[in-house]
């Protein structure tokens, strides 16, 4: 397996662990857990966060890697004699969808690039399931075109973006998030039961955001939870070092709460028991992909804020892929809508509930689809089919 995880620690990123959570679970329970090894950048705490086994597989980029060859020699053929004995050792390869293969993360992509060529090479069977495919740049694009039509499977998260990425066919699924099992752990129920009747918000400085950018989101968060008469939950999703990113934004916003009506989840649980927490709240207002996800995926009402194109399609996608209206704003606009995006789902919370409910029941088996196929419990679908599959999970 590959996947931009960390395990429970300081960089833990909900998001990425969440996909890849699904994807252990899933196939610990088909093939077991002791028949899985994941590689991925910071494999110490993988072993005792999934029980799986894990290696070092760093994210180099490619032209990183080739000065390797006459800087650190050593360093360079030994990841290559990795690669390969971790391709030899295995039956299949599968990638999983924390880190995507974009080229908006070139390391990734290339590290990824060059143990799959390998595996083309061996004859493994790959998989990639509920990933973002591109965009690439030119260069990228050859190379995928080059490796990948030797996956088995090429799973994608969005219904028209990928297919203009790839010659490969792909295959449309919903976020494997959705299908996180949600547990609460005894942190996150504590912060449930003292939090009493809440909104959970996620928030993140995207891009060129500015510091009065962040201060006017915040505000607007604010404003609209208090005037529903809840708490509010700060839920982080990436904290580097434990204490930047989501966390340290948290801490600088906070005062604009009443006492007593803020609480800041740190430091960042398992995102099953994220899920959970969230399945607690009233309702939801993020600025994070996946804390939408999380949201819509069990029927709570949710607003989106984004950033600008890239942020807004990513948002409006999360609804969209449920058959939901997209409830979601700009930062530029956050103060004078945001209020009336939240009355208005709440009003439909229904609608919220019904989708969550359909998914969870149609669409859980086309996410299954490629986990059986590494199994040997389904056949492949001839590539054909690729566009069938886009339009029925589309449907559902």
């Amino acid at each position: 397996m590959l996947s931009d995880i960390t395990g429970l620690g300081p960089d833990y990123h909900v998001g990425d662990e969440a996909m890849a959570e699904v994807a252990i679970e899933r196939l610990g329970k088909l093939v077991g857990k002791e028949n899985l090894i994941l590689g991925c950048a910071s494999p110490d705490k993988v072993p005792e966060t999934y029980g799986i086994k894990a290696f070092a597989f760093y994210h180099t980029p490619e032209a990183e890697f080739r000065k390797m060859l006459w800087k650190k020699p050593l360093s360079y053929f030994k990841a290559i004699a990795t690669n390969i004995y971790q391709v030899i050792k295995c039956d299949k390869v599968i990638v999983c969808g924390g880190g995507n293969m974009t080229s908006v993360w070139p390391g990734v992509l290339e590290a990824r690039l060059r143990l799959l060529r390998i595996a083309n090479f061996f004859k493994k069977d790959v998989v990639l399931v509920s990933q973002t495919i591109g965009p690439y740049n030119e260069t990228h694009r050859r190379a995928i075109d080059k490796v990948l039509p030797s996956a088995k499977w090429i799973g994608v998260r969005d219904i028209n973006f990928s297919h203009t990425q790839v010659t490969a066919p792909v295959h449309f699924a919903l976020d494997d998030a959705c299908f996180l099992e949600k547990k609460h752990s005894d942190y996150t129920q504590k912060i449930s039961d003292s939090s009493k009747i809440f909104a959970c918000v996620s928030m993140r400085k995207f891009g060129d955001m500015e510091d009065k950018d962040v201060l006017a989101v915040a505000t607007a968060m604010r404003n609209t939870v208090s005037a529903n008469d809840v708490n509010t939950v700060f839920i982080p999703h990436h904290a580097p070092r434990g204490a930047e990113g989501d966390i340290k934004l948290a801490n600088n916003i906070q005062h604009l709460w009443p006492e007593g009506t803020f609480h800041l989840v740190d430091p960042i649980p398992l995102a099953s028991t994220l899920k959970a927490l969230t399945a607690d709240s009233q309702f939801v207002v993020s600025m994070r992909y996946h804390q939408l996800i999380f949201a819509l995926s069990i029927g709570v009402p949710a607003v989106g804020i984004y950033v600008d194109q890239y942020t807004q399609a990513k948002l409006t996608g999360s609804f969209e892929a449920l058959g939901l209206k997209p409830l979601v704003t700009s930062i530029h606009e956050v103060e004078t809508r945001l209020s009336a995006l939240v009355e208005e789902a709440l009003a439909t919370r229904a609608d919220f509930e019904a989708a969550a409910r359909k998914v969870q029941l149609e669409a859980r088996a086309i996410s299954e689809r490629p986990y059986n196929i590494l199994a040997g419990l389904a056949p492949q679908s001839p590539t054909t089919d690729s566009t069938a599959d886009a339009t029925e999970a589309s449907r559902t």
